[in-house]
């Protein structure tokens, strides 16, 4: 009697994971222009949550029975419910790393470090499956037996979890997390569910309150979204203003800021479309990513202007970062993968100790400005 409560709980609640997480999946899609890299990470979080599910109810319904393929069944699908447990937290934590920074280069940096406790689980997963028992073993009647390796898992789950309100609380520090991430709004319904899946073995929880913690996390992101830029991928001028207004509550030693103008836009506009506009936003947030340094964010301040902001760094840094963004710019543009080209003239501007934001927006503007004027008399000299 017992055992038949357990397995329509375990029907039911993995049902609604399921459900919740196909559902916000499809109005995720439906309700983007773009998609993003830590969309990806959120869709991925999603989909493994949903997977999960599903493994987890196949393995609770064929523990214990006898029929050909039975005990292979039931080592595959704990297998898989164990790594994508810990696969959660390290896309968690990417994610929360990547929508604060929004940096591939912090992730890249970091990436390694991030994933060891990944790679660990699965190492010993896979070494698991001939029956070494060292996480999980199986009784030649087919009976589930969770064994001490199995902590690694948590440990890692709440290594993850610890680090990526770390990051939260950090960023916040820096001035770079001006609006509160809700980290907590994930980490504790995850933390809960695994806390009772654990010491209460044939209750499922865990999958079910990871869905409605991406909800709660859907939900909050929906209203932090005043501070992105959908086309970009990147920052708005709302989130550039409220971190120029902590400034001087940070601790960072130094601020430099890049302003750029992307050439030629409105050619772009009058000969391939408002949708090849568009494009060539996106684009250019894209390379943005991936060329400014750990140190670094970028903000699209307004129609094709774009901001660089670099924390903690010297001058040499703020040359390199700008060279990194031309060289990037002409990579693409060799490329041809787009019938566009795109070039920016770029000023840069130390925010100084006596300085506002708006001082420090207006010698970037100049900066800026003198570059613009060079590329156009050098477009009239061509001609």
């Amino acid at each position: 009697m017992i055992e038949i409560i357990v397995i329509e709980e375990i029907l039911i609640a993995n049902s609604l994971t399921v459900l919740m997480m196909w559902f916000l999946l499809l109005c995720r899609r439906k309700n983007r222009e773009s998609l993003h890299e830590e969309d990806k990470l959120y869709d991925g979080m999603a989909i493994v949550n949903l997977a999960g599910a599903l493994s987890e109810t196949i393995a609770f319904l064929v523990d214990g029975n006898q029929f050909t393929g039975c005990r292979q069944i039931n080592y595959i699908s704990n297998s898989i419910c164990f790594i994508g447990t810990v696969s959660i937290g390290l896309l968690w934590c990417l994610y929360v790393e990547l929508r604060i920074y929004r940096n591939y280069k912090r992730i890249f940096k970091k990436v390694r470090v991030v994933m060891f406790p990944w790679i660990v689980e699965v190492i010993m997963i896979l070494c698991n499956l001939p029956g070494t028992g060292i996480m999980f073993k199986i009784s030649k009647e087919n009976v589930y037996q969770r064994t001490a390796g199995s902590l690694v898992g948590y440990i890692s789950l709440i290594l993850y979890f610890a680090y990526s309100i770390y990051l939260v609380y950090h960023s916040k520090k820096q001035g770079v997390n001006v609006n509160f991430f809700p980290v907590i709004y994930f980490v504790g319904p995850c933390f809960a569910g695994v806390l009772i899946q654990f010491l209460f073995y044939g209750i499922t929880s865990s999958w079910v309150l990871v869905a409605i913690a991406l909800i709660f996390v859907q939900m909050q992101t929906y209203a932090e979204n005043l501070y992105m830029d959908e086309l970009s991928g990147l920052y708005n001028r709302r989130y550039l203003n409220a971190v120029l207004s902590e400034r001087k509550f940070t601790k960072c030693k130094s601020l430099y800021g890049i302003m750029m103008d992307v050439n030629a836009f409105k050619y772009i506009n009058d000969n391939f479309g408002h949708s090849m506009e568009d494009k060539a936003i996106c684009t250019l947030g894209n390379i943005l990513f991936r060329s400014i340094p750990a140190a670094g964010m970028a903000i699209r301040y307004a129609g094709d202007e774009f901001i660089v902001l670099l924390s903690g760094v010297e001058e040499e840094s703020v040359l390199a970062t700008m060279k990194e963004i031309h060289n990037n710019l002409s990579r693409f543009n060799e490329s041809g993968i787009e019938p566009f080209t795109l070039s920016v003239s770029m000023g840069y501007a130390e925010f100084g100790s006596e300085d506002d934001a708006e001082v420090f927006l207006m010698h970037m503007d100049e900066k800026m400005y003198e570059e613009k004027r060079k590329y156009h008399l050098l477009k009239k000299s061509d001609n």
